[in-house]
């Protein structure tokens, strides 16, 4: 282990989408309590920055953009000094990318640790294995990169600083009531596969909103898949489409009783602020992907062809033998037993 009196400042760099910016968190931890007269800042791109400011252990966020403003070499060159005048002693590629690896090493950092992948342990001075002998949860795997350093921990919870502010916007947006249960739906992901029926969601939506309200939440781009959703289910759901901020959205997922969520970040969120969630999985793994915490059920009807990583599929059996009563069964005892705690 490197001598925590010597790491002052520490870059983690995380070029990845939303929920592995999330499933990071406990890795970030880590690192925080192996050197805790450190601070630590990370490198993120600019659609999870939002993430990266809610974890409590990150003192700044950096955003390269690498698919805009930094493919300019000169622009890339500005972030390169940037980092540079920082002096960081430790820097985490927490990638398998090689880019993530260059950018720890163009850092100047003493220590550099990332990956063997690509051909990237030259400019690393620690290096952790890429090859994964067992399936584990990501939160796992991050945690298992910081080996090489010699720290160990069997943490894995997840954790988002949910500000006042970010409460008070989210409720000048959204009507909560108390008197009602509250059951937020994140139907679409960044993989079209990781999808559920229309029809499953539009019975889904029908049920719990003749006694509790329903939230339809996704980005801007999925708006139109959203409203026709809800118009499937009678217009019985919110729309939030675009509507709330990162922040905005943990504090959402924070009030709700029960999220129901394909595989995609606000699903990580939501365990970040200990929402319970039900997590409708078909070709993505859950033993890698699934969410955290003890109120947390996953359904997966697991076909031969499971786990898929394939980008299309002429049959999609995973999601769509999985049917609406086992979900709202489900969903309706987890609801049940938040009652009860």
């Amino acid at each position: 282990m490197l001598d925590p009196a010597a790491i002052k400042k520490i870059l983690v760099i995380n070029l990845a989408y939303l929920g592995d910016v999330i499933l990071s968190t406990p890795a970030v931890r880590a690192l925080k309590a192996a050197y805790p007269g450190g601070e630590i800042d990370m490198l993120v791109i600019p659609s999870t920055a939002p993430v990266a400011n809610g974890n409590p252990y990150i003192r700044r966020v950096i955003v390269y953009d690498k698919r805009g403003r930094h493919r300019n070499l000169l622009r890339l060159w500005e972030l390169i000094k940037q980092l540079r005048a920082e002096k960081y002693d430790l820097a985490v590629a927490m990638n398998f990318a090689l880019r993530s690896s260059l950018m720890a090493w163009a850092t100047g950092a003493k220590y550099r640790l990332g990956y063997d992948a690509q051909h990237a342990a030259p400019f690393l001075t620690h290096v952790a294995s890429s090859s994964r002998a067992a399936v584990r949860h990501e939160t796992e795997n991050y945690l298992a990169l910081l080996e090489p350093l010699g720290i160990i921990t069997e943490d894995t919870s997840l954790t988002f600083r949910v500000n006042q502010e970010a409460v008070v916007a989210m409720r000048s947006k959204v009507k909560l009531t108390s008197a009602r249960p509250a059951v937020a739906v994140c139907p679409y992901g960044r993989h079209p596969l990781n999808s559920w029926t229309d029809q499953g969601y539009a019975e889904l939506i029908k049920y719990f909103s003749q006694d509790g309200d329903c939230y339809l939440i996704g980005g801007q781009a999925e708006k139109e898949s959203l409203e026709k959703l809800n118009a499937l289910s009678g217009g019985a759901a919110t729309v939030l489409a675009g509507t709330l901020s990162i922040s905005e959205l943990a504090a959402l997922l924070q009030a709700v009783d029960l999220l129901i969520s394909v595989d995609t970040g606000p699903l990580h969120i939501a365990g970040a602020v200990g929402t319970p969630i039900l997590g409708l999985f078909g070709r993505s793994d859950f033993r890698v992907w699934g969410p955290k915490g003890v109120n947390s059920k996953v359904l997966c009807t697991q076909p031969p062809c499971w786990p898929c990583y394939q980008r299309e599929c002429d049959h999609h059996d995973c999601m769509g033998k999985l049917g609406p009563a086992e979900v709202i069964a489900t969903a309706v005892a987890m609801l049940k037993d938040r009652d009860v705690s």
